[in-house]
């Protein structure tokens, strides 16, 4: 997470995000490739992107993800979105350009078992339901970009507040101190002026029996 809240940061957060719009294209898979669909997300990096996905299935949708090489997957589950039967989806989030320029390259597989990939030609209301749900994630990513830029900011006011709390009590410690100290340093003016009055009583009495001794 934090590696994601540093590059937000670079990002700046203040960007719109958008996707474009999705591409039926051939998707490596391991050894292999097989039908999918992508989109390039624009100022965004694979993190973010990444990140947001994982969030909306598993915390929108309540999915339950694992891992499969270098795929997020979500095996033989429901998704309202999609329709009513169960499927099993894949994807992947790579980027290309230069820093603080990022655009994300998203790659979605869904498999309706058994690797059947979904797509236009056999299925064509799901394909349509699927490059929907895609489409919209350009929104949802510049809603979850802020959202990380507001926790980011809140922690950061948190801890702000937290120390200035600490530094009050200590300032009312040091200051409780202070007036202790002056306490003293006003007992010690008076000892300090006692004693000196004292001095010089015995000097003017010592003066007075050598005066007397010549």
């Amino acid at each position: 997470m934090k590696k994601i809240l540093s590059l937000l940061t670079i990002l700046g957060l203040v960007c719109t995000l958008s996707a474009q719009n999705v591409h039926e294209s051939m998707i490596k898979f391991g050894k292999e490739k097989i039908s999918g669909y992508t989109l390039s997300i624009p100022s965004a990096n694979s993190d973010l992107v990444y990140a947001a996905l994982r969030e909306r299935m598993e915390k929108n949708y309540n999915m339950k993800g694992s891992k499969e090489g270098k795929f997020r997957a979500y095996l033989n589950q429901s998704f309202a979105p999609f329709g009513t039967a169960n499927y099993d989806m894949y994807y992947n989030v790579t980027e290309s350009g230069k820093k603080g320029a990022k655009t994300a390259l998203l790659s979605f597989i869904v498999c309706s078992g058994n690797m059947n990939t979904i797509t236009s030609e056999n299925n064509p209301e799901t394909a349509t339901a699927i490059k929907a749900f895609l489409n919209d994630l350009g929104t949802y990513i510049h809603e979850y970009s802020l959202q990380q830029q507001a926790n980011t900011l809140q922690e950061k006011l948190n801890k702000l507040n937290k120390d200035q709390k600490a530094l009050e009590k200590d300032k009312a410690k040091a200051e409780k101190q202070i007036e202790k100290l002056q306490k003293e340093i006003s007992e010690i003016d008076k000892k300090h002026q006692a004693n000196a009055e004292e001095i010089r009583k015995i000097e003017s009495d010592l003066n007075a029996v050598k005066n007397r001794m010549k």
